[in-house]
């Protein structure tokens, strides 16, 4: 297993051991989407995963490239266009970027894999080329490269921007655009993105037919068995804090949850924002007057526990499966039929 620099926390455990085994179980032309709110670790997650399912370079055949990663954004005036990702994907085969396959501890942020792309595409050569070539011919080059290359594993991240077209573009028409390609060149595609990306398979049940999910869970405040391990989680990144008395933040759990919606990473930053507090009234040690210098404001908080809540309805777990009635089926009638 790659090390990292990610505190390697139970949520965060979960959802990669989820990860691992939905791969095993995703075929050729399937899409995968690993859904989480902000801050659970979805960068940290692709880097891992990637390294795991390419194995090391030396049982790679010469030219082989078994996986690449690249992002969706919104490049055309607030908009996702699709020729942008289409010029990403074809570039990642043309000039692979291996960094991905340094150890974790060798590398400051897992976002190093698409570094080098952003260089590219802000350089003449790319802008050149985004204006000439076409988004049919920049898939067809990208079909051929990854037929080569033995291509196996797309990592697509902030795959919420795709639901972002412009008027008249359909998401739907899109996404399955992506699956015909993950078929045709054999590939399974996994897509990293926030509950918006809610919209990339909602009321499109071919799409989500085909489609395997992953949830990157937060610490529920609703979930007694979770209240343990985000005191541990919140104990664990301000251990080496300089802190007024050992029993501050657990004292102040309530706190740490109101400002981070259960998420790894606004823990983290909530904490950050904590020193940089004791910092700007020139104190030694962190305090309650920090925790709450730190605290969000009643808007910022409403909208991530929007968010929070979304991400739990979409992973919500149907408890009354055995319960049809409300379907109104005529299953037992029509067998009855049949036997007449």
């Amino acid at each position: 297993m790659p090390s990292s620099r990610v505190l390697l926390h139970p949520k965060f455990q979960s959802t990669e051991r989820d990860l691992a085994a939905t791969l095993t179980l995703a075929q050729p032309g399937s899409l995968v989407f690993l859904i989480g709110i902000s801050g659970v670790g979805k960068s940290e997650l692709r880097y891992r995963s990637m390294r795991s399912v390419a194995g090391a370079p030396s049982g790679w055949d010469k030219g082989i490239l078994p996986a690449i990663a690249v992002r969706a954004t919104l490049t055309d005036r607030g908009f996702f266009n699709p020729k942008d990702l289409a010029m990403r994907l074809a570039h990642a085969l043309r000039a692979p970027d291996l960094t991905w396959l340094s150890d974790r501890d060798q590398i400051d942020d897992p976002e190093v894999v698409h570094a080098k792309l952003e260089i590219a595409e802000k350089a003449q050569p790319w802008l050149d080329a985004r204006r000439s070539t076409t988004e049919h011919a920049l898939r067809f080059e990208f079909e051929r490269h990854a037929r080569a290359r033995r291509l196996r594993w797309i990592f697509i991240e902030e795959c919420a921007s795709i639901g972002t077209l412009s008027r008249g573009r359909s998401v739907h028409n899109y996404v399955l655009g992506l699956m015909q390609l993950a078929e045709e060149c054999g590939l399974t595609i996994i897509l990293f993105g926030t509950p918006r990306a809610a919209a990339l398979w909602d009321c499109h049940p071919d799409i989500r037919r085909r489609s395997l999910f992953v949830w990157a869970q937060r610490y529920r405040e609703d979930r007694p068995e979770d209240h343990r391990p985000f005191a541990s989680l919140v104990s664990s990144l301000g251990k080496h804090l300089p802190l007024e008395r050992p029993d501050l933040l657990v004292q102040n759990l309530e706190l740490a949850l109101a400002n981070s919606a259960g998420s790894y990473g606004e823990v983290k930053q909530f904490l950050l924002r904590a020193d940089q507090a004791r910092v700007r009234r020139d104190s030694h040690t962190i305090d309650l007057c920090d925790l709450h210098q730190a605290s969000y404001s009643r808007e910022h908080l409403l909208g991530m526990w929007e968010h929070a809540k979304a991400f739990d309805g979409l992973c919500e777990i149907n408890t009354d499966a055995a319960d049809l009635g409300y379907l109104n089926l005529k299953w037992g009638a029509a067998e009855a039929r049949v036997g007449q």
